[in-house]
């Protein structure tokens, strides 16, 4: 997504010899100076209020940028040297602010402030800062040192993230092969009430999580929110390797001013998808029920998209610009995610190798493959150089499996490869509009399904707003649309929590009234009720001998 990073400056002045100069904006992030300037001093001030992995945030507590937010690039001089002071704020009550960044010390005060370094603009960039009164955790991985570092206001285990964390840590880098591809790793975590993300650089991560996904002091198990605390660190360390270094052919150089397109993001964000909660199973974290509970619902959420049935997965890659990016209500019918597709056709893919050379190379061997070849040429991936190197691993043309898997919308053979690897699938209806997928496939009469609205809804009585319409659902036969205003169902003023119930007590109906407002005029329809399709996803295992792809192969 482009994102306009231009807009938060507020004033920008050059002064050249003492004297200031004139600059000429040429368009909406460039600006031209006079010719014939030695040195140029720039003052630009940045409106900084975005609590995100992506951008800039600063007030009293915190500062936190990405270099895209803050640092402008010398036409033509990119790859130069750069050499950046950074200053403490004035005042006493930031005498205690400290400062964490992966960007290289030139000479720095105990605090961290000081100067640093960088090769060129690229690396400028890519190093993250966080300052504030934050607290530091330590911990080696194969040698390697790891400094996590937590913003916010939280209570937590520290003990138990640097143990877990070594832990996933080492896994991946053993997986790629000693040595790791950085001298020191940063994990910059602003811990938030409400949040969630996480944005790879070459050899730091910044990571948004909510208080509760941290592990409590004194709990040695790994609940839900723990669980995905633990999945976003792997996944965007897996990245170190993955898009940092090996990366598509069409992001060298990047291109900053315009899209970079590329169908290669089901391979990048979807192998990467794949192998964080793999990795999370494989180093013993979690049970091998948690794992496929994971892997239910991400099945699920891709098979209630029916966006899969109308985007490939490759298009979404070359188009997330526009449509992944810039998603409106009518997303799930018209897109799908090359993240969770991705991951499936990762899924799929291992299976495939493992079966055509009957266990003794996986997607692992593809994996490792693709690495040393970066080690020995540092050159990105021609847009169907995957495909061609997993053919040679598994010693067969896999071409056939790319087009149905890749470029067409066909359904991904899941059953059948997950049957391969020694897992059973199975398919119900929704238990509840909280069903997500995963837990146990016995269903009992309590737990019979409810009709379905086929919308998303939210909101109180008689204010029940429609956020999405999914196709060929009921709420889209009954002609509702995303704005609508849900305001009685079979005359009785609901609430979005009402609906699910309301529903399954008049499920031998064949429809009820609805009324509903949309742009402030009252409309009445006919809601059909309809069984929800079979479109959720849980997993079992009879046998564990037979899961040989939960085992972890080394480079």
């Amino acid at each position: 997504m482009i994102r306009d990073f231009s807009k938060n400056i507020l004033t920008i002045e050059a002064h050249a010899e003492g004297k200031p100069i004139e600059l000429t904006k040429k368009d909406k992030s460039s600006w031209l100076a006079p010719a014939g300037l030695q040195n140029i001093t720039l003052v630009y001030r940045v409106y900084a209020w975005d609590l995100s992995v992506r951008t800039a945030h600063l007030d009293n507590e915190h500062g936190f940028f990405n270099g895209t937010s803050v640092f402008l690039s010398v036409a033509g001089q990119e790859n130069q040297a750069v050499s950046v002071e950074l200053q403490a704020p004035d005042g006493d009550k930031f005498k205690q602010w400290r400062l964490a960044t992966s960007m290289n010390a030139v000479k720095v005060n105990e605090a961290g402030f000081g100067e640093y370094s960088a090769t060129n603009y690229d690396e400028l960039i890519d190093h993250p800062v966080e300052m504030g009164t934050f607290e530091r955790i330590e911990f080696d991985a194969c040698g390697v040192p790891h400094d996590v570092i937590l913003t916010g206001e939280y209570c937590t285990d520290n003990n138990r993230i640097a143990t877990d964390l070594k832990t996933i840590c080492e896994a991946q880098i053993r997986f790629f092969g000693e040595p790791a591809p950085v001298d020191r790793y940063v994990f910059l975590i602003m811990v938030v009430g409400d949040g969630y993300g996480g944005l790879e650089h070459r050899a730091s991560t910044a990571l948004m999580v909510t208080r509760n996904s941290l592990p409590i002091i004194g709990d040695t198990s790994i609940n839900d929110d723990y669980l995905s605390f633990l999945g976003l660190c792997s996944h965007e360390y897996f990245h170190t390797w993955n898009v940092k270094r090996i990366k598509p052919a069409r992001f060298i150089p990047f291109q900053l001013e315009q899209e970079s397109h590329t169908n290669l993001l089901w391979f990048f964000e979807g192998i990467t998808s794949y192998y964080d909660d793999l990795f999370l199973i494989r180093t013993g974290l979690i049970s091998r029920q948690q794992y496929f509970d994971l892997l239910a619902k991400t099945i699920t959420r891709v098979q209630r998209g029916s966006g899969r049935l109308v985007q490939t997965v490759t298009d979404s890659s070359f188009d997330a610009w526009h449509k992944f990016y810039k998603q409106d209500a009518n997303a799930p019918n018209a897109i799908v995610s090359y993240y969770s597709k991705g991951a499936l056709v990762a899924l799929c893919l291992d299976a495939e190798i493992r079966k055509a050379t009957s266990d003794e190379k996986s997607l692992d061997d593809l994996m490792q493959l693709l690495w040393s070849r970066w080690l020995e040429t540092a050159q990105g991936l021609d847009e169907r150089e995957p495909e061609v190197l997993a053919s040679e691993v598994a010693g067969k043309d896999l071409s056939g499996f790319f087009e149905k898997a890749l470029y067409s919308t066909e359904e991904l053979p899941i059953d059948s490869a997950l049957e391969y690897l020694g897992v059973e699938v199975h398919w119900r209806s929704r238990k509840s509009t909280s069903d997500t997928g995963g837990g146990s496939h016995e269903s009992t009469d309590a737990e019979k399904p409810s009709p379905w609205l086929g919308a998303n809804v939210e909101g109180g009585a008689g204010k029940v707003n429609v956020t999405h319409v999914f196709a060929a659902g009921a709420a889209q036969l009954a002609g509702l649309a995303p704005g609508d205003i849900i305001i009685a169902i079979d005359n009785l003023i609901v609430s979005a929590a009402d609906i699910p119930s309301l529903l399954q007590r008049h499920a031998s109906a064949e429809s009820l009234s609805l009324h509903y407002s949309r742009h402030g005029v009252l409309r009445t329809t006919q809601l059909p009720l309809m069984a929800p399709v079979r479109d959720t996803c849980s997993i079992s295992c009879e046998d564990e001998k037979t899961l040989h792809w939960l085992s972890a192969t080394s480079a």
